[in-house]
């Protein structure tokens, strides 16, 4: 089976939510409650059983941990560093904060699927280390700056504010205190699992219902460049960093993918309910999405070559 074949689910799923929102059979006065629920608790509970059940230790984390954290923060200043060439006049601030989401998030559940495919348990739990590392990073990092670009004109006291109330970072630190006690008690670990679940379909379905076909095809610049950065720059920057580190084998395989698949679509629920650009990021997402069913073999047969 085909690697680039675990991603081509993620295209189908978005496909479902743009036809349930086109035919109607979902109406589109419905979507704005789906996004709400998505953002407010099935985000919040997968954060909060993923994270609480995350080993931590740094020992054990080590140099891939170092190298996804460099990765990430090279993809995201690289993407804000776009205000320097993108005029206002034709990117907003929303729009770059789009274009920031989606060259730093990652579809980790993808991830899980390829590595269990690739490596079974050795690269599941490769994976794992991944996401305890880069799940609070990427999602405090992410509304952060969504918060500075977009409610800038509150002043910090409104930023911190829109930060300190985020459901998602809510779950976050909640995971986070509830880590060195060795996260939830298995019933309610459980049971956060099965409404965790629903976050990645009600997302996607969510991406494709924000989906509007003239202007997905009328590629924008942002467009592009997100494409450029994710996936075609971003497991280029792993691998290097990756190296310099000394990591080989699973490990560079389980980096590139963490970088060479598309953003998650929790992402796209972020800007709907912060003010970004949410149109914006399903265009983007789609096309990462087709983008790395070509670009995947490829970063994986060079990683497995380092």
């Amino acid at each position: 089976m085909s690697v680039a074949l675990v991603i081509l689910p993620i295209a189908l799923v978005i496909l479902t939510g743009w036809a349930a929102r086109r035919s109607g059979f979902v109406p589109r006065d419905a979507w704005p409650g789906i996004e709400t629920l998505s953002f407010r608790l099935l985000i919040p509970a997968i954060l909060i059983d993923a994270i609480g059940a995350a080993d931590l230790d740094p020992a054990r984390i080590g140099p891939l941990a170092i190298s996804l954290i460099g990765t990430v923060a090279i993809l995201g200043g690289i993407a804000l560093a776009m205000r320097a060439v993108l005029p206002r006049s034709k990117v907003s601030n929303a729009s770059l904060s789009s274009l920031v989401q989606t060259s730093t998030r990652w579809n980790a559940f993808i991830s899980l699927a390829a590595a269990d495919l690739l490596y079974g348990p050795e690269g599941v739990l490769l994976i794992a280390v991944a996401m305890a590392v880069l799940i609070p990073f990427i999602n405090v990092g992410n509304i952060l700056i969504i918060a500075s670009l977009v409610r800038a004109e509150a002043g910090w006291r409104g930023v911190l504010k829109a930060v300190a109330t985020n459901p998602i970072i809510i779950g976050c630190a909640i995971g986070l205190v509830l880590n060195p006690l060795g996260g939830l008690p298995e019933p309610l670990s459980n049971g956060f699992q099965i409404v965790g679940r629903a976050a990645l379909g009600v997302g996607l379905l969510a991406v494709g219902a924000g989906i509007e076909v003239k202007r997905f095809l009328a590629v924008s610049r942002t467009v592009v460049l997100a494409v450029l950065i994710r996936p075609g720059l971003a497991p280029l920057v792993f691998l290097g960093l990756g190296s310099l580190a000394g990591l080989a084998g699973p490990e560079l395989v389980a980096g590139v993918l963490a970088t060479a698949i598309p953003a998650a679509s929790n992402g796209y629920i972020v800007a709907r309910k912060m003010g970004g650009d949410a149109e914006l990021f399903a265009d983007i997402l789609a096309w990462q999405t087709l983008a790395s069913l070509l670009a995947l073999p490829a970063y994986l047969a060079l990683a497995a070559s380092l």
